[in-house]
């Protein structure tokens, strides 16, 4: 009942995408077709026409989505946050490893296997590029040495690349850890220790112990 009063919220245009994006993270892009759509949406093939004329209108339109649920993922996440150390970077890791209600499996499958559909056609993935820039310079500029924080932006995106283009799958608990690890990183919290093959320092008072010896 509270999933149709949801749906009757929503507009027939997010409706339409929200099909959309279901084939896609469940069926596969080969799928992706109108009459597919309006049959998931259980909108007429004239309504979805209506709002999309094209199949590359509806992928275009997908992907403005992808780009503006990530964006307000990583928003949300840094209005919660209120130290400005690290924080813009500590946003990204939270939405890219989907921390956020706004994103999360399905939206990460559906946006990994409509990216790398278009990789074909570098002109549909401009908007993407541009997303990635601004995402960049926001990390260099996070009061943090950049390097460091680009680094943590680098292993999160690998990580989520490996999953979303079916490189390869990672342990949910390793995950999480990996996630964990590089927000105690943005935090300059439990950096790695050369004397722990990399792990982290176990406390503070290791630590001082350590650096008065």
């Amino acid at each position: 009942m509270a999933e149709t009063a949801l749906k009757l919220e929503k507009s027939t245009r997010d409706i339409l995408l929200d099909a959309a994006d279901h084939i896609v993270a469940t069926k596969g892009v080969a799928r992706l077709t109108l009459e597919e759509v309006a049959r998931e949406a259980g909108v007429s093939k004239g309504g979805l026409l209506y709002h999309f004329k094209s199949k590359d209108a509806l992928t275009e339109a997908m992907i403005g989505r992808f780009i503006e649920l990530f964006d307000t993922a990583v928003e949300v996440a840094a209005r919660h946050d209120s130290d400005p150390v690290g924080r813009k970077t500590r946003s990204y890791v939270h939405a890219t490893i989907g921390g956020s209600p706004l994103t999360g499996e399905d939206f990460d499958r559906a946006n990994g296997a409509i990216t790398a559909a278009l990789a074909n056609f570098p002109e549909r993935l401009e908007p993407v590029r541009q997303q990635s820039l601004r995402s960049q310079a926001h990390v260099e500029n996070d009061n943090l040495d950049p390097v460091f924080a680009t680094i943590i932006r680098l292993a999160i995106d690998g990580m989520w690349l490996a999953e979303n283009f079916n490189l390869m799958r990672f342990d949910p608990a390793l995950k999480q850890a990996v996630g964990e690890r590089l927000t105690a990183w943005t935090k300059l919290r439990a950096l790695p220790d050369a004397d722990r093959m990399g792990a982290p320092i176990k406390n503070a008072k290791e630590k001082t112990t350590k650096s008065r010896g």
